[in-house]
């Protein structure tokens, strides 16, 4: 079974290969506990671990969907271990030739999952990176984090890039930053929503204040907000608080009723997105979101290697950005 490609793309999308130079793809997976076969005593890990024939299958199952998504130049990961389960995937012979580097966050998840990114070396040099995580209160106390102080549980992977042969400008022009996030879960109904919502609000202010020393850079934020249209962390990440688009959600390019990444309980929701500076939104080519893990039966073929289903519990996301676009100059 191959990747169920039926929904409609804003241009057409090779399965075979990213864009071309003219181009540069993105993906945003998460990857459902992608744990390693050893139990951390330090984290919940012990409920996720897998044994070395499913760590093998689950192993082999993402790499050939990251092959079939096109080897995209970023690939945005959520529910991580850590980076030997990273290291082990790009090991596998389908991914060892495709020249990924990887970036993996600090662990601060009681649970032991984590947030990463692969990008391709030969197209992208990494020159910074952070991970913002303030102090912050709020009712819920901060379970399931190791410093309940912080914001995050996963803190935003803020990781800057220069394209390998392009001519990079003072104000900014040349520059991609891309931004992998995992905000809270929504168990435990409105409990979290507060520290969601600030999740959502802290990222685009702290980006704001960013950008304005870098006025031409272009800014991509991935991920699994664990938020939909109209819901209060979505809306205060892409939106200011004066009502001004900040971010583009690029699956808003394909029809609704094919719009979701998670089914739950029959519902279907947009959970993860891939968001574009909106003064860049034009850069925007193609969009697929692939569903091949979110229909009823996906999660049967979990561990079943001659199928891609079941991988995960949410579906891969990938779009196409045209580069001169995407990183020339913002209009005065």
């Amino acid at each position: 079974m191959r990747l169920n490609s039926a929904m409609p793309a804003t241009a057409p999308m090779a399965s075979a290969a990213a864009g071309g130079s003219g181009s540069l793809r993105v993906a945003q997976m998460n990857l459902w506990n992608l744990f390693d076969t050893v139990n951390d005593p330090k984290t919940g890990d012990d409920e996720s671990t897998p044994t070395k024939e499913q760590y093998a299958i689950k192993l082999e199952k993402i790499a050939k969907a990251i092959v079939e998504l096109g080897t995209p130049d970023v690939v945005s990961m959520n529910e991580i271990e850590n980076e030997t389960v990273v290291k082990d995937l790009l090991a596998r012979p389908e991914l060892k030739d495709a020249g990924y580097q990887f970036v993996v966050e600090d662990l601060n998840d009681e649970r032991g999952i984590r947030v990463g990114m692969l990008y391709k070396g030969d197209r992208l040099e990494k020159v910074g990176v952070e991970q913002p995580n303030p102090k912050f209160s709020f009712p819920d106390g901060g379970k399931g984090q190791f410093d309940r102080t912080l914001l995050y549980a996963r803190a935003p992977l803020v990781v800057d890039f220069k394209l390998r042969g392009a001519a990079q400008a003072a104000d900014g022009a040349g520059l991609l930053t891309i931004a992998v996030n995992h905000f809270k879960s929504k168990l435990g109904g409105a409990a979290p929503e507060a520290r969601r919502q600030m999740q959502g609000q802290y990222l685009g202010e702290w980006l704001d204040a960013r950008e304005k020393t870098k006025p031409n850079a272009a800014t991509i934020v991935l991920g699994d907000l664990n938020s939909g249209y109209g819901e209060g962390a979505y809306e205060k990440l892409t939106k200011r608080a004066d009502g001004t688009m900040r971010f583009r959600d690029a699956p808003l390019d394909v029809k609704a009723e094919d719009r979701y990444t998670y089914i739950y309980r029959g519902e279907k929701d947009m959970l993860d997105h891939v968001l574009v500076s909106d003064a860049k939104k034009d850069a925007i080519t193609a969009v697929k979101i692939l569903h091949v893990n979110s229909p009823k039966d996906a999660k049967k073929s979990q561990w079943d290697p001659s199928v891609l289903a079941g991988f995960s519990d949410h579906d891969p996301t990938i779009v196409d950005f045209d580069l001169g676009k995407l990183m020339a100059a913002n209009k005065a």
